[in-house]
């Protein structure tokens, strides 16, 4: 279909499979695909250095055979509804495994996939990159030869281009500049983009219920934020970047939040140099920013919070990255509507039922908030995104 286009011939680096790309969809959760993400998992659980790093794993865990079946309940229609075609997946440059869940998105829903990798080489895409490879030399995997391409080139607007011409579907993860940028490319008129722009995440902690815990229990709430936050830098767009704080006696639980925390950060985070210019830098444009006040907790620099003295839903501009937190005080978790703008994707909580803070969230009308989950399991990944069904979104549905 594409293999010996001119047009992009020389320009595109080709890692996985191959630019020959089939036209024929499948329905959602064909049982092949099914068989082939669980042949990945496997083969990643394989090798003990692959556990190693913390993302890939969890995904080689969320691909599992039972997993995937188990979710695929959840899609009484699945007998009528298949691909929409050819997807071209865009991932964000500064999270590794994203594009590993986008594809598995676009084969789950039937398509077809031309993947733009990373640009920035992290060691888990060339990991999962050889896996894949190994796998479709197998007799039963070699038709998704045919159905995956992972492509790496640098910013075209030739090659953007021209995938977008070609495409059925566009999956933008890139945020607000790329998905600004994806816009100017024509498509074609039945052409769908899926987009992800720049989001917020905050998260809800209730000190009185945290006051009631042992240590232990203490210790596990801060290692669940941590894993939250730290693994990434923040950067993604579920990982909290504000801490509301509601209920009384704030100050006490603090101090020993902030305690556990930062040394659990010096046992765990690698705060190289660049890292720290990076969030000097961020805290420099925060200042520039806004009227806000600093707060360093420890002398290795490896946890600050932003303290804003008129604080306002405009919480994505502040933007903080690598252990920097805006800070929120809240008498009640019912004033959490005010501080939340359309920008704000997932509340992780602690110390209030799911329900109430779903309900109070869906009555306030607000614009914002797309997933609400405990502490710890802000870097879950789910079919359902940004409020989308990425299998509704992605496919079509063959009607009686």
């Amino acid at each position: 279909m594409l293999k010996n286009d001119k047009k992009i011939k020389g320009k595109v680096e080709v890692l996985v499979g191959n630019l020959n790309i089939s036209n024929k969809v499948s329905k959602i959760f064909d049982p092949n695909i099914v068989d082939f993400l669980d042949e990945i998992s496997k083969e990643i659980f394989k090798k003990k250095k692959n556990l190693s790093f913390q993302d890939l794993a969890t995904f080689a865990f969320w691909i599992r055979k039972k997993n995937i079946l188990k979710i695929s309940d959840n899609y009484p229609l699945k007998d009528r509804m298949i691909g929409y075609g050819l997807a071209f997946h865009i991932s964000p440059s500064n999270i590794p495994m994203n594009f590993a869940y986008s594809l598995v998105f676009g084969l789950l829903s039937g398509n077809n996939n031309i993947l733009r990798l990373p640009s920035k080489k992290f060691i888990q895409t060339y990991v999962l990159c050889n896996i894949i490879n190994k796998i479709l030399k197998k007799k039963k995997y070699k038709i998704f030869s045919k159905r995956i391409c992972l492509i790496r080139y640098e910013k075209s607007d030739e090659v953007s281009s021209y995938f977008s011409k070609k495409s059925d579907i566009r999956i933008i993860w890139g945020g607000d500049k790329t998905i600004d940028q994806f816009k100017k490319y024509a498509t074609s008129a039945r052409c769908i983009d899926i987009t992800f722009p720049d989001r917020y995440s905050i998260s809800a902690l209730g000190s009185e219920k945290l006051m009631e815990l042992s240590n232990v229990e203490f210790n596990r709430i801060v290692e669940r934020f941590y894993n939250d936050t730290y693994i990434m830098d923040q950067k993604g767009c579920s990982s909290p970047q504000a801490i509301v704080w509601f209920g009384r006696k704030n100050k006490q639980v603090k101090v020993k939040f902030y305690e556990i925390l930062s040394k659990i950060v010096s046992q765990k985070y690698d705060q190289s140099l660049a890292t720290t210019n990076e969030k000097i830098s961020n805290l420099s444009i925060i200042a520039a920013k806004l009227d806000v006040t600093f707060q360093m907790h420890f002398k290795n620099f490896n946890l600050v919070t932003v303290k804003p003295k008129k604080f306002n839903t405009e919480i994505e501009k502040i933007r903080p990255y690598n252990g920097t937190f805006v800070e929120i005080n809240l008498d009640s978790i019912k004033n959490i509507k005010k501080i939340i703008s359309k920008k704000c994707q997932t509340i992780t909580y602690y110390g209030i039922k799911h329900n109430e803070l779903k309900n109070i969230i869906i009555k306030s009308g607000t614009l914002g908030v797309d997933r609400i989950v405990p502490v710890g399991r802000a870097l879950d990944m789910s079919l359902v995104w940004d409020g989308k069904d990425l299998i509704y979104s992605l496919s079509r549905i063959i009607a009686n």
